[in-house]
Order: structure tokens, then C-alpha cells, then sequence
């Protein structure tokens, strides 16, 4: 008797759980997601011999190791990588190799520009050769579809080598702007934009001087697409804090903290490690903080996909 009713009670249970609806094990859980990558920024891997060598590949390690599980089809680093030097970039390749290998699609930030503050030989345009070397691309701006999804990855393209008025704030020049408006609006497809420093007054700490000089023309260009995700690094505010997730005029804004040191309530906490990871469906995009240093994920942000049309089945 209590075998049948053993038996009964189980085909109850398997019955509750795939009910749709019930929060439990409805198909919306079982749902697999047409891609997943993930979105690192402010690594600051560093060659030389210090404490912030250390660190710094420790943390990149780390999170390497962290994301390997979930198995994102590539990792975006969104700017400073390293802290300038030729040997810092190749380290980011080497220490990606052995810790998942992932595919990588790189931006430069205002610290791959660092090198000439140590060797006055240095310049903007060695910094720019020596990082489409490392990473074999053939322009620092690219784009590629993934899933019916459009990537457009952005780079600043001078520093104050050639501009003192530039400081640490992202310049293009004519050519790349004229390109991300050709390339932008070429789809309608659901769009992630990267760009290392951040537009004016989206997300925090976007003050004179950090952000991008030509923001009005970048803010008008995305302002035409029907749905952009607009990703940025550079002031290391901690991914936790309200600012760093916003949208208006069909943009949504995302901040991606710092893999290296995330900035707390105006406080640097050297024990945190953040980032970003993207889960892409038909009809919607689920961006997720990563803690590394727990190794767990926290917030969920969704946002709606406005023609699901547009993407592979």
C-alpha cells in the first residue's frame, strides 16, 4: 500500500513541476538561451614586478576561472586590458590561454595609451600597432553577428601625445564615428555597443574629462537604432551601485564596474572583482552582475527585445 501511494505522490509532484506558470520547473526555466558571453572591463593586467602585478593577474585569473563553468561563447574586455606596456597585452593572452582560452573581442581604454609615460619613445600610434598585433585585428573598430545579434566594438584613438585637452577622455576620430553610424544602422537586429569610456551624463562619475569627447554625436547616431545596449568601463564604479544601469531614448547604458578594483561608495575596495554576463534569447537580453570574488551572480536586469524576428531560431 505505501508503494502505490509513494508512487501516486511522485507522479503528483513530477506533475506540479512542469506546469507552466508554477515558478518551479515550467518551460521558461528550461529554456536555453541562444547565446551567452560575458563582458569584463579594468583589468589592468600589469608585467612588471609589483604588488599590482600580482593583483592584478591573480583577479584576472581568477575570474577567468570563475566564468569557465558557464560557458560563454566569447569574453568581451572592454578597455585597459593592461596598463600599457607590450608585454602586459601579451600577458592577457597567455594568462587567457591557460585559464579557458576563451574567444576574445578587445577595446582599447585610455591605459593601453600608458607606455609613453615610462619610454619617451613611445607614442599613440606604436600603442595602437602593438595592440591590433597582439590581439591580429585588422582595425581597432570592428563589428561581427552573433545569433542575428550585432556586436560594434568602439576604441579611443588618441591620448595626450597628440592632444593635451584629450586627458583620459575617449577621442575618435571622423572615420570611426562616420563607420559606427554606416555600421550601426546597416540592422535593426538588437545591438551591443562597447566603447571603454563612458558617454556624458549616463552612467556615474561621467564628468568633463573621463568620458568620450564627441558623446552628442555619439548619443544622436544610437538614438536612431531601434534598440542599442551601450556597455562602458573606465571609472571602475562598482556595478552595484543605482547609476550604473540606465535607459532612455531606446539606449540602455551599463556600466561594467572593474575585474581589477570596483569602486564602492567613492571607496576603492581592493577585495572585489565584477563584471557583466549577457544571456541572449528571443525575446529578451538578461544582463547579470558577476561577484568573482563570490563567485556568484546578483542582480538581474531584462530587457525586451523589440523585434525577436530578427534573430536565428
Amino acid at each position: 500500500m505505501r508503494r502505490y501511494v509513494a508512487a501516486a505522490l511522485f507522479t503528483l509532484l513530477m506533475a506540479v513541476l512542469l506546469i507552466p506558470g508554477t515558478g518551479l520547473a515550467g518551460p521558461k526555466q528550461l529554456e536555453e538561451p541562444l547565446l551567452k558571453f560575458a563582458v569584463f572591463s579594468d583589468v589592468h593586467v600589469m608585467d612588471a614586478w609589483s604588488i599590482d602585478h600580482y593583483k592584478s593577474t591573480y583577479k584576472f585569473t581568477h575570474a577567468l576561472r570563475d566564468i569557465a563553468p558557464l560557458k560563454p561563447e566569447f569574453l568581451v574586455i572592454n578597455g585597459d586590458l593592461s596598463n600599457g606596456r607590450p608585454k602586459d597585452l601579451e600577458l592577457v593572452q597567455t594568462i587567457n590561454k591557460a585559464n579557458g582560452n576563451f574567444k576574445l573581442y578587445p577595446t582599447m581604454g585610455n591605459h593601453e595609451y600608458y607606455y609613453q609615460w615610462e619610454n619617451p619613445e613611445w607614442n599613440d600610434n606604436k600603442a595602437k600597432a602593438v595592440f591590433r598585433n597582439v590581439f591580429r585585428l585588422k582595425k581597432l573598430y570592428y563589428d561581427h553577428f552573433e545569433q542575428g545579434a550585432h556586436f560594434i566594438h568602439l576604441s579611443p584613438e588618441q591620448y595626450m601625445d597628440k592632444q593635451k585637452v584629450i586627458g583620459e577622455a575617449a577621442w575618435l576620430s571622423d572615420e570611426q564615428i562616420s563607420w559606427f553610424e554606416k555600421t550601426l544602422l546597416s540592422s535593426k537586429a538588437p545591438t551591443f555597443v562597447f566603447l571603454h569610456q563612458p558617454l556624458d551624463k549616463t552612467v556615474g562619475k561621467t564628468d568633463n574629462g573621463v568620458s568620450a569627447v564627441q558623446t552628442n554625436q555619439l548619443l544622436a547616431i544610437a538614438g536612431k537604432h531601434p534598440q542599442v545596449i551601450w556597455f562602458s568601463g573606465h571609472s571602475h564604479v562598482s556595478i552595484t551601485a543605482p547609476t550604473e544601469f540606465l535607459q532612455r531614448d531606446n539606449i540602455t547604458f551599463v556600466g561594467l564596474g572593474s575585474v581589477y578594483q570596483p569602486i564602492v561608495d567613492r571607496i576603492a575596495d581592493h577585495f572585489k572583482s565584477e563584471s557583466r554576463f549577457v544571456e541572449l534569447y528571443r525575446d529578451r537580453i538578461v544582463i547579470r552582475d558577476r561577484f568573482h570574488h563570490k563567485n556568484s551572480f546578483g542582480e538581474t536586469y531584462t530587457i525586451p527585445i523589440s523585434d525577436k524576428s530578427l534573430l536565428k531560431p
